[in-house]
């Protein structure tokens, strides 16, 4: 069965969109304070409550937060901290938490609220001598950017953030370029979020999306970034799908697959494979695979990969 680009496109739109929100699983975990750890029932995480400093607390407890997709959690303890950061003037502290803010609402699919945070951010930012918050900031807006274009009915205005998203993440990996940075890990996350604002338009610049993933996939497997590999690397095999080059991308999902420790990314993995299942005609295989997959999403409250996955299992049924 052929599948055109727009149909891959469509149904690949917000699989792996971001990579900065959630840690990474080789990340070390937080320090063991005396502030009142609280064991959480469903990990091994522990979370930190201090009344004389929310803003302490917010920090000791992000990472935590964000691995078990506590985003309205993060959303009202980030808020507190930012109240308090932005009242006694400290400004990188401010800037830091917008930036996380940024990633939360961009995973609670809250697009223009993230463009807000984002552009505090890049606001801040500029106060700095260190350059790196500046350009997680830009890529962040790019980020951001994208995922409006998604949203939009309009060729013309899709194709307006699209491309700004593009013109906005060149700034980014320019910034980066012409300072002493050297943050491999950060390099990576410009260039996947640049390759993404090629990718995913539906008119995007295939070739250079691929440039641009094989840069940040060198990046992460240099930093040892488990999580930023294993989304970058579902990218690119979405970019050897589209190619029509099954082989490359059956490889792919191949190294990946024994890397995934979360059931988000094991998601993704299923759907591309279900995708690339269906392109080779191999529907049963594409059943099962995007049926698994789509239990998984179930389970995460991941209502818009379950939408494109019961997309994926309608056009199977139909076929």
């Amino acid at each position: 069965m052929n599948i055109s680009r727009l149909l891959i496109f469509t149904l690949f739109l917000n699989v792996s969109l971001f990579a900065d929100a959630r840690p990474n699983t080789t990340s070390p975990t937080l320090e063991q304070q005396e502030i009142n750890p609280i064991s959480t029932p469903s990990s091994n995480q522990h979370l930190y409550f201090n009344t004389e400093d929310p803003t302490e607390d917010y920090f000791k407890n992000f990472e935590s937060l964000s691995k078990l997709e506590k985003w309205d959690n993060i959303i009202t303890q980030g808020s507190a901290a930012l109240e308090i950061a932005r009242n006694f003037h400290r400004h990188r502290e401010e800037a830091k938490i917008y930036a996380q803010l940024t990633s939360t609402a961009f995973y609670m699919g809250d697009y223009t609220q993230a463009l807000l945070y984002a552009n505090h951010c890049h606001e801040l930012s500029e106060l700095f001598d260190d350059p790196s918050l500046l350009i997680r900031a830009i890529y962040l807006e790019s980020a951001a950017h994208r995922a409006l274009a998604g949203k939009e009915e309009q060729e013309e205005a899709q194709q307006y953030f699209y491309l700004r998203a593009v013109e906005i993440c060149e700034e980014a990996a320019v910034v980066y370029s012409k300072t002493a940075i050297t943050n491999v890990n950060l390099k990576g996350k410009v260039y996947f979020n640049l390759g993404a604002a090629y990718a995913d338009n539906p008119k995007g610049n295939i070739e250079k999306a691929n440039n641009c993933y094989s840069i940040a996939l060198d990046c992460f497997k240099h930093t040892n970034a488990t999580d930023d590999v294993v989304r970058t690397s579902i990218r690119l095999g979405k970019i050897y799908l589209l190619q029509k080059n099954h082989l490359l991308c059956q490889q792919m999902l191949d190294e990946v697959r024994p890397l995934i420790v979360t059931e988000r990314l094991s998601m993704h993995a299923d759907y591309l494979e279900a995708q690339l299942k269906l392109a080779q005609n191999d529907l049963e295989a594409a059943f099962n695979i995007a049926t698994v997959g789509l239990e998984k999403a179930k389970k995460l409250g991941a209502k818009e990969d379950a939408l494109r996955l019961y997309q994926t299992l309608n056009l199977l049924k139909s076929s």
